[in-house]
């Protein structure tokens, strides 16, 4: 472990900080245990209690001092920042969990007056050195100086690792700074400096890309690592290479390489796209997709990849590579059977402007998901006449979730004029039986908000009043709010005044998407409601106090490929991990499917709807927590902020970009093979709480 003393080692990875395997810590007093319910019920209600913080604070115990530190930065930017003082003076806390807390949650706050305070906390101890680059990162644009100046200086690896994933945030990217790091010793250094150019696609970084391919050190084949708890985040010495990989081949298209490197990035990826390791493979077909004919052979060799991943890659990538005239349809699509590479085939077969016959055979079948995927298909293209003939019968399917992709298939791209005749069938939409449906309907309209059809959103969102979820409500809330900060000044009198005489939602997440409506300035006065106390309290007993313990939480997901099992983070995001543990008990998780994989990205269940939609009919708040979105991490789905409910998903790469935006709840510790080969579709038999 490259620490600055490892002699602190056990210390560094204390109950609050990134560890991965429990630790037994002195245990929770009755009278700790219930002020930590009162920290979870003040986060649940993103309100700030000063009391009960300097209560806390004040505690023996480092598990509890660690919570309510970093229960200031969760309770968000709005009531947290009463509490940043603390969070500053905390930077130097004698306990490092607790100063690392502090760091992180001043990155949950994106305290811009706290940079110089985050920058000296670049020379404290590597946990707490991570955290406060991470809050740069965060904090974005202001903290631009600070984190291209700490570049420039000596760290240690982690750190190193950490500041280029806060570069990476930055716009544009500060490629002079990142540059250099791309011949450091240290792979996992390499790694994240290749990401940070390759997130973006910058064109200025292409030459260092295409070079850095020839690394000896980048042809050692090694295998792919778990993230394990004793190596700090995303420093894996042995995956970095193939990681490295993944990375130039994903900043290698055609939109980066330009026509001066097109030539020597396609020459990269024709070698990128036959590595030994699926992932770079995966990114390498995505990226040499983009040049067009010239690709057909190397995404037409991959249809016949032992990686079901890889093929369906290469399925998605065929949009720009094939042409009306192309006989090799027929063939690609027996490549492979399953259901997932034959719809993403059809999709770039349309997007290519092939209309094969599948279209109209698949839009009369009984399986409702190739219904859905015929719809899907008519609106990846941009023969709109096409488009609107095949999808508009698809909006009277019988089945919600072909209706509810027919709809979305109508709307076509932002630089297209919205047709009169889309325009009248989406509102048509608003009164759909099906509230995802109607949901669906507002958010397509909601990127051209008018206040012509104000009347008619109100309407829907009344209807909406009866739905047993809050999806329609939130999105015509949403539509609102969005037209307002456009155009306030297309509200009539009359209008203005409907709004103002809604009733309050009793909904938390409903009432802050109206919140800058000033007709509904009432809202913001509604204080939210914590659950009663003793439920707080059987969460911390149930969660927190088994891993302060020393006794580790568990799950295994039996999956159709394989079992996949979990550690669970109960002290980190116990309401999350709660949640998670009694939808499994319940067997809410049965025989669902992972409606989305994708590949090299996330595989993602939860969904009894099994079609992304699905959910328990209530939100959870979001937990944020030191914990990153490594390979394997589990994390909570999101359709926005505090809209957590019952879809999770696993990461099958690293992806910093998620960390500190989707709750962190668990990681794999065995089942990485069967992740791997997991596609969409694939049957979940249960999960079972262990």
């Amino acid at each position: 472990m490259p620490l600055r003393r490892k002699l602190l080692r056990a210390v560094l990875f204390c109950s609050f900080a990134t560890s991965a395997t429990a630790q037994k810590h002195a245990p929770l007093s009755a009278q700790d245990a219930h002020t930590y319910a009162q920290l979870l019920a003040m986060t649940d209600t993103r309100q700030f209690d000063s009391a009960l913080i300097d209560r806390a604070l004040a505690s023996a115990s480092p598990q509890l001092r660690a919570a309510a530190t970093l229960a200031i930065g969760q309770v968000g930017p709005e009531h947290g920042m009463a509490g940043i003082a603390h969070l500053r003076r905390l930077l130097t806390d004698r306990e490092i969990s607790v100063a690392a807390n502090a760091a992180y949650a001043i990155g949950l706050l994106r305290d811009s007056i706290s940079i110089g305070a985050s920058s000296g906390a670049l020379a404290a101890m590597n946990d707490i050195a991570r955290e406060a680059a991470w809050a740069l990162g965060e904090i974005g644009s202001p903290a631009r100086g600070a984190i291209t100046s700490a570049l420039g200086m000596p760290h240690p690896n982690d750190v190193t690792v950490q500041l280029l994933l806060a570069a990476a945030k930055l716009r544009p990217v500060p490629l002079a700074d990142i540059k250099p790091l791309l011949r450091a010793e240290s792979p996992p250094v390499v790694w994240a400096a290749s990401y940070a150019i390759a997130r973006t696609r910058s064109a200025g970084g292409v030459r260092e890309l295409i070079d850095l391919e020839g690394s000896p050190s980048l042809r050692v084949s090694r295998a792919s690592q778990s993230a394990a708890g004793t190596i700090p985040p995303y420093s894996d010495p042995l995956s970095a290479p193939a990681r490295t990989r993944a990375e130039i081949a994903r900043g290698l298209a055609k939109s980066a390489a330009g026509d001066s490197l097109g030539a020597r990035a396609f020459a990269v990826l024709s070698r990128l796209v036959r590595d030994p390791d699926s992932h770079v493979r995966i990114n390498a077909l995505r990226s040499i997709g983009t040049y067009g004919p010239m690709a057909k052979t190397a995404l037409v060799d991959a249809t016949r990849d032992a990686d079901p991943n890889v093929r369906i890659a290469a399925a998605q990538s065929f949009g720009t590579v094939l042409a009306r005239e192309s006989t090799e349809f027929p063939a690609l699509l027996a490549a492979d059977t399953s259901i997932a590479y034959r719809t993403s085939l059809i999709a770039s077969a349309t997007r290519a402007g092939l209309r094969p016959p599948e279209l109209a055979q698949w839009s009369t079948s009984r399986d409702w998901k190739l219904r859905a995927a015929v719809a899907g298909a008519d609106g990846d293209t941009l023969d709109r006449a096409f488009a609107i003939s095949r999808a508009t019968p698809l909006t009277r399917d019988s089945d919600p979730r072909v209706r509810e992709a027919a709809y979305a298939a109508l709307v076509p791209p932002a630089s297209m004029p919205l047709e009169d005749s889309v325009h009248a069938m989406l509102v048509s939409g608003l009164r759909d039986p099906d509230f995802y449906v109607r949901a669906t309907v507002i958010g397509t309209l909601a990127d051209r908000p008018a206040s012509n059809d104000l009347s008619a959103i109100l309407a829907s969102y009344a209807q909406a009043s009866r739905d047993s979820a809050n999806d329609a409500r939130l999105a015509a809330i949403q539509y609102v709010a969005r037209l307002w900060k456009r155009d306030s000044t297309s509200f009539t009198a009359a209008q203005r005044t409907q709004l103002a005489q809604l009733e309050v939602p009793s909904d938390p997440l409903e009432r802050a998407a109206g919140r800058d409506v000033p007709a509904w300035g009432r809202w913001r006065s509604v204080v939210p409601s914590p659950k009663p106390i003793a439920w707080y309290q059987e969460v911390v007993r149930a969660m927190v106090v088994p891993v302060v313990s020393g006794k580790p939480l568990n799950a295994t997901i039996h999956t159709a490929r394989g079992p996949i099992r979990l550690q669970l983070f109960g002290a980190d995001a116990p309401i999350t991990v709660w949640n998670f543990l009694t939808l499994a008990r319940s067997g809410y998780y049965r025989n669902t499917r992972f409606h989305r994989v994708v590949p090299n990205f996330v595989a993602q269940d939860g969904d009894p709807r099994d079609d992304g939609n699905g959910g328990p009919g209530y939100a959870i708040r979001d937990e944020m927590n030191r914990h990153r979105y490594e390979r394997g991490a589990v994390g909570m789905a999101l359709s926005g902020p505090d809209t957590g409910g019952s879809q999770y998903f696993i990461t099958h790469s690293p992806q910093p970009h998620l960390d500190g935006h989707y709750t962190v709840f668990g990681r794999v510790i065995d089942g990485f093979d069967v992740l791997d080969r997991l596609v969409q579709g694939d049957l979940i038999a249960r999960v079972d709480p262990k």
